[in-house]
């Protein structure tokens, strides 16, 4: 692997994959470091059709909401299915879910068969995520993770990685809030969520999502270097793509697509 860091975008679909996208995962790479942020449906067939399925070394779950997150399950039989499994990983939730999680991997596991009798705790090192903006997580050498609280129906983290020198931002699922402005603030990459391309003010606040417009504002607002728009519906990509990069002038703006890869470059200010 390159000493540059890299953002590779497997999924982007919002709230159900579809026949051009699996939902939300990113791949994060540098140097000997790979990082899965997000696992939703169809994440684990793309990992195994990378053959990373067995090379990540944390994932990080932004919610627990189920278009981010439930492929972590047949991700976790996959590691532990094989003749020589691979060590436990960090999987990063936030703080509040972690409880949550463990329901889970009482729900789906398999009493009859060892491997998998807890499966989500024997694949993974279950770390929570402190929603401060405070409490990083080395995560690798030169590899950061710091969580601040985004605002969703659910506990959500907007997430800063420090790669090196550089910084990539995600904003997971959230409205408008100081969190997600904290951790987009001059990343040289923010990946944001644009799940609505137009909704009135009391859904965006029920929901705690963004218009594909806020999305733009946002990322100038934060001043970041680039802008990258993901976790859309499919019904209206383009015309989103659009309006958020209207909003972000002047920052450059990359629309998120199944397989596309962002160099995580210093700014141009």
């Amino acid at each position: 692997m390159s000493d540059a860091p890299t953002l590779t975008i497997l999924g982007l679909r919002a709230g159900r994959p579809d026949a051009t996208s699996a939902c939300s995962g990113y791949l994060v790479e540098y140097r000997d470091t790979r990082i899965l942020v997000d696992c939703g449906p169809g994440i684990a067939t793309e990992l195994l059709g990378r053959g990373l399925e067995h090379r990540l070394d944390a994932v990080v779950l932004t919610h627990l909401h189920q278009d981010h997150m439930f492929d972590v399950v047949p991700l976790a039989f996959t590691r532990l299915l094989t003749p020589e499994p691979p060590g436990r990983i960090p999987l990063c939730v936030p703080e509040d879910s972690v409880d949550t999680l463990a329901a889970l991997d009482e729900w789906v596991a398999v009493p009859t068969d060892p491997a998998v009798g807890r499966p989500l705790a024997t694949a993974f090192d279950i770390r929570p995520m402190v929603r401060d903006g405070a409490s990083p997580i080395e995560l690798a050498p030169g590899v950061t993770l710091t969580a601040y609280a985004a605002r969703h129906a659910v506990p959500s983290a907007s997430l800063r990685l420090r790669l090196g020198d550089r910084t990539l931002a995600f904003s997971s699922d959230t409205g408008w809030c100081d969190g997600v402005l904290a951790a987009a603030s001059g990343a040289d990459v923010f990946v944001c969520e644009a799940t609505y391309l137009s909704a009135d003010p009391a859904m965006l606040a029920e929901h705690g999502h963004l218009t594909a417009e806020l999305t733009g504002t946002l990322a100038s607002t934060a001043g970041v270097g680039r802008l990258v728009v993901s976790h859309l519906l499919g019904y209206d990509d383009d015309a989103s793509f659009a309006a958020a990069a209207k909003a972000a002038d002047p920052v450059p703006v990359t629309a998120a697509r199944p397989g596309l890869v962002v160099p995580v470059e210093p700014a141009a200010r």
